[in-house]
């Protein structure tokens, strides 16, 4: 049985480090088609190492016990393979068997080789620069593929038709997908960079906000001004924590409109200052902690656009927990372009 590594659900950008990091014998599972419903998309990446642990899932539980066979097949070949699993199957013999889904998925499996990491290695510095790349797989040839970063260069075997605008994307936008060129089918996926979150303010309110982001792959940045609240005993996994003059700390963040903030000092001088200051950005998520009659103070009392305040859905949180569990799943709505 397989190990599977925490309970985070990782970014494609931590998977890619993950192996770039540590070279172990490494497959990689990506669903490359699905017709009806299934758990996960198109797009979604599992990495299967030899020393039997699991990174990222494909399903809710059904199919990756025969893939991690099927990965022990692939370690060292440099082979690749699809595997099509029919998940509408209603008998116990199935792959219907307690799915609780109703569709068709194409997993491609691949023993992770070094011609593939080094394409891997161009979209991890794409993806460190906060831009993201266009991955491509033919489907026809599985010894081509390769990669087309923001400033057009295209990197491996396959070489595309396709020109992007990377400036016109819709941030975070799912874009994955089979295109036929002549007499090839090619599956290309846009791979967007790790989220970034950054936290202002550093109580205990942030605590589980800092965690279950972190737990759905965001990478979380914490500032603060007071060292007792604002360290590693509270925020473990945090990417960075900034302790300081914060309005000064800030100034050095160079803030993209891939990026998530949510202020929440509990001062309202403070708010005032940063508030205002991030106004100047445009940011994929901007949210205040706060009624809305306090947030329309900080400015002049007029709630600006692009602010969420109150901070997270209305679903009557009560307490840090719940507050950061509606928190958080607005930032996945925002994501996922259901609101803005």
């Amino acid at each position: 049985m397989e190990k599977n590594e925490g309970e985070k659900l990782q970014s494609i950008q931590q998977m890619i480090e993950t192996v770039l990091v540590d070279v172990q014998p490494t497959v990689l599972a990506m669903i490359v088609k699905v017709e009806g419903s299934s758990y996960r998309k198109e797009g979604t990446w599992m990495l299967l190492r030899e020393n039997g642990v699991q990174i990222g899932m494909i399903s809710g539980g059904c199919i990756e016990n025969d893939l991690h066979s099927r990965a022990t097949q692939l370690f060292r070949t440099g082979k690749v393979d699809t595997v099509l699993y029919d998940l509408s199957s209603v008998d116990d013999l199935g792959w219907g068997r307690g799915a609780g889904c109703n569709g068709m998925i194409t997993v491609l499996v691949r023993d992770i080789d070094e011609d593939f990491r080094s394409i891997l290695g161009i979209a991890h510095k794409q993806l460190l620069a906060n831009e993201p790349t266009y991955f491509f797989q033919s489907m026809t040839d599985f010894n081509q593929y390769g990669c087309i970063t923001s400033d057009g260069h295209q990197f491996g075997g396959i070489q595309s038709n396709i020109t992007l605008n990377f400036k016109s994307i819709i941030p975070f936008q799912t874009k994955a997908e089979q295109l036929d060129f002549d007499e090839e089918s090619v599956y290309c996926q846009l791979i967007w960079p790790q989220p970034l979150l950054y936290i202002i303010g550093a109580g205990v309110d942030a605590r589980p906000l800092a965690r279950i982001s972190e737990n759905l792959g965001y990478a979380v940045h914490i500032f603060d001004w007071r060292s007792s609240v604002c360290n590693e005993v509270h925020f473990p996994t945090a990417t960075s924590i900034q302790i300081g003059d914060v309005a000064k700390l800030l100034l050095n963040v160079k803030f993209s409109p891939l990026d998530s903030v949510v202020l929440m000092t509990h001062d309202f001088q403070l708010d005032f200052e940063i508030g205002r200051y991030l106004l100047n950005f445009k940011l994929l998520y901007f949210g205040i902690l706060g009624s809305e009659k306090r947030t329309k103070r900080l400015f002049d009392g007029v709630l600006p656009y692009n602010v969420h305040s109150p901070v997270g859905l209305s679903i009557g949180a009560d307490g840090p927990e719940e507050i950061a569990v509606s928190i958080v799943a607005e930032l996945i709505a925002v994501r996922r372009g259901k609101i803005i």
